[in-house]
This record gives structure tokens, C-alpha cells and sequence, in this order.
């Protein structure tokens, strides 16, 4: 159950809100001024990226603001720019993210690999009501269809949020 609430969240948190954000948001170029590397994990250092943002129609200028996720920077030096959409709030930071090639992929894996663990938690409660089903080809066959579920659930999440801007990037 819990990987269904979280595949769900992230999938709302990660893909749909950002999706809303850059329909409603300005569109224009983001220049990356700078990533910097702080801190340290298990698995590694954090990554935050900021630069400017320019609109189209010049009515939005941010400076200093940060790339909402870092991992759309990688392979961009500093200095060189890429199409994003930006939204300043009445309140909270600004939002800025990435839309041309590179960033879409980026969101639509995220959200491939949010799904994969909204699906790996429906596996799991296959299982669980596979549980109480008598002995039988039935059970058999659900146990194998779950089973394989479970390995193409794992693999969406891990592609996904790897690709996407998770633990690969």
C-alpha cells in the first residue's frame, strides 16, 4: 500500500504539477550561470543549479533563481542557455524547468518511473488478495502474471527515476 500512495504522490508531485506548471508558466530561456555541489549523502553529493531567465516577451526577468531540477543542467556549461518556462508565485520561490528536448524527456521519465512504483504497489496487493484465494490453477496463474508484473513494475520505477533525474544522473 505504501508504494501505491508514494508512486501516486510522486507521480502527482513530479509530473502532473510540473506539467500544469509549465502550461500556466512564461516561456523563454533559462542561462545557466552555475551548479554547485554541497553536502553528502549515500548517495552523493547534492546538486543545485541557478541562472536567469528571461521571457519571450520580456515582461518576466529572475536572476539568481534556481533550476527546479538540477539534473536538467547536465551537459550545459555555464554561459550557454535552453528553452524553460518560469512561474513566479504570489508566494514562494520562482519556478523555472526546462521544456526543450532534454527537459520533456527528463518529465516524462520521471513520471514512467512514478507510475512504476504506483504499479509495483498494486502488485503487491495482488499478492496479498492472492493470499486468500484457494489452491489452484487460478492462484497459480495470478501468482505468475504478479510475479511478472512485479519485475516490469521494478523496472519502470528504477528506469525511470534513474534516467529522469534521480540516482543515475
Amino acid at each position: 500500500m505504501l508504494a501505491l500512495v508514494s508512486g501516486v504522490g510522486l507521480l502527482k508531485t513530479d509530473y502532473l504539477d510540473v506539467k500544469s506548471v509549465v502550461e500556466e508558466a512564461k516561456p523563454g530561456v533559462f542561462t545557466l550561470d552555475r551548479c554547485e555541489h554541497s553536502g553528502g549523502t549515500d548517495q552523493g553529493p547534492s546538486t543545485f543549479c541557478y541562472g536567469d531567465f528571461r521571457s519571450s516577451d520580456g515582461e518576466l526577468e529572475l536572476t539568481d533563481v534556481p533550476l527546479k531540477e538540477s539534473h536538467d543542467a547536465e551537459g550545459t556549461e555555464a554561459g550557454e542557455a535552453f528553452p524553460a518556462h518560469a512561474l513566479r508565485p504570489d508566494v514562494g520561490p520562482a519556478e523555472v524547468f526546462r521544456t526543450d528536448d532534454q527537459g520533456e524527456s527528463d518529465l516524462a521519465m520521471r513520471g514512467i518511473g512514478a507510475l512504476g512504483l504506483a504499479l509495483l504497489g498494486v502488485m503487491l496487493g495482488g499478492f496479498a488478495g492472492r493470499m486468500m484465494m484457494g489452491p489452484g490453477p487460478a492462484r497459480s496463474r495470478l501468482g505468475a502474471w504478479l510475479g511478472f508484473g512485479t519485475v516490469v513494475s521494478l523496472l519502470l520505477w528504477l528506469i525511470g527515476r534513474g534516467t529522469g533525474g534521480g540516482f543515475w544522473a
